[in-house]
């Protein structure tokens, strides 16, 4: 009898283990899937659902406080947050969150605190290890920070913040080659995008025109340099995803002209043949482009521009713009200064 009542006993601890696991699965599958197609106030209703049924579970607790914070309820979520790491001390995930939700209400040392704690259970949470980066540089901690940033980037190589504020804090402590290095390294990366036209602003800044932003249909364009084999008019295979960039807006815009406009400091020839090389291309990789909607220009100076009031010289350069196809109006404000 004793024997079948452990038995007994057995079953009962084994069908209630199961019971947690599965109930966990399921709160994963459900947490996961609602963030994903950003349904957070469902499953703020749902979780809320889960923590009334069960208190004390660490995961319906941090979803709960997972899908209020994104609805920018912080001080609603914290709570629920310091619940879930609390009942659950080894997962470094609760810790990482709790830390968002101290940063949002502006609790910068207890938000560096849950980071760091997060850290030592899991010395490669990269979003703990980001965001104490962050803490670091919002603290003007550059120095720290810059280690921070380095560490990240050895476990993420491509981390978009890491690669972007390195560069901006080696400006900050003038460390020129740093700093050209690091929006290089970001912009190989990165290259579109509102982050990618200022760090090529910067970049120009330093005498580096690698990148550079053009105003195409409206709208500023970070594009790549037009590259040519050394003292000719043969375009170098690289060039051809700017040109194929431009080529396809302009394909677009079918009231509108597409001028090119290249500067060669001491050699007006080459620019003109440069220029003929550019038209050439764009009219044998798109059928649709005709030779009056694409205007060249040529100088054989270098290019001049304004950035924050400094004034540039760029010795080899090619601008593209648009114009009105009827009249030669630019579209947009004329070129010259970048922003």
């Amino acid at each position: 009898m004793r024997f079948q009542h452990f038995i007994s006993l057995l079953c009962l601890a084994f069908l209630l283990n199961g019971c947690s696991a599965g109930q966990t699965m399921k709160n994963s599958y459900q947490g996961n899937r609602y963030l994903e197609n950003k349904d957070y106030r469902q499953g703020e209703l749902t979780f809320r659902e889960a923590v009334a049924q069960n208190p004390s579970d660490p995961l319906a607790n941090y979803y709960l406080g997972r899908f209020v914070l994104v609805q920018n309820k912080p001080k609603q979520a914290l709570p629920y947050l310091k619940k879930a790491a609390s009942l659950d001390r080894k997962n470094a995930d609760y810790l990482f969150w709790q830390g968002v939700a101290h940063g949002e209400l502006g609790n910068s040392k207890m938000e560096r605190e849950s980071y760091q704690k997060a850290l030592e259970l899991n010395a490669r949470h990269v979003q703990a290890l980001t965001y104490l980066g962050h803490n670091q540089f919002k603290a003007k901690e550059y120095e720290a920070a810059l280690v921070t940033y380095n560490n990240v980037l050895e476990i993420w190589p491509n981390s978009p913040s890491a690669l972007y504020n390195r560069a901006l804090i080696a400006r900050i402590l003038k460390h020129t080659p740093e700093e050209k290095a690091g929006w290089l390294a970001y912009l190989y990366r990165y290259p579109t995008g509102d982050f990618a036209i200022t760090a090529t602003g910067y970049l120009n800044q330093l005498g580096d025109f690698s990148y550079q932003n053009h105003n195409l249909g409206g709208r500023t364009t970070t594009l790549t340099k037009i590259w040519y084999e050394p003292l000719t008019d043969k375009l170098a295979p690289i060039s051809s995803r700017t040109l194929n960039v431009v080529g396809a807006t302009a394909t677009n815009m079918s009231n509108s002209k597409l001028q090119v406009v290249v500067f060669q400091q001491n050699n007006k020839n080459l620019a003109k043949a440069r220029a003929i090389s550019i038209r050439r291309y764009l009219l044998a990789k798109y059928p649709g482009l005709t030779p009056d909607r694409i205007g060249i220009s040529w100088f054989g100076k270098p290019e001049v521009f304004e950035i924050k009031g400094k004034k540039l010289q760029n010795p080899e350069s090619v601008q593209f713009f648009f114009t009105d196809l009827d009249n030669g109006v630019q579209s947009k404000k004329k070129q010259g200064k970048k922003k």
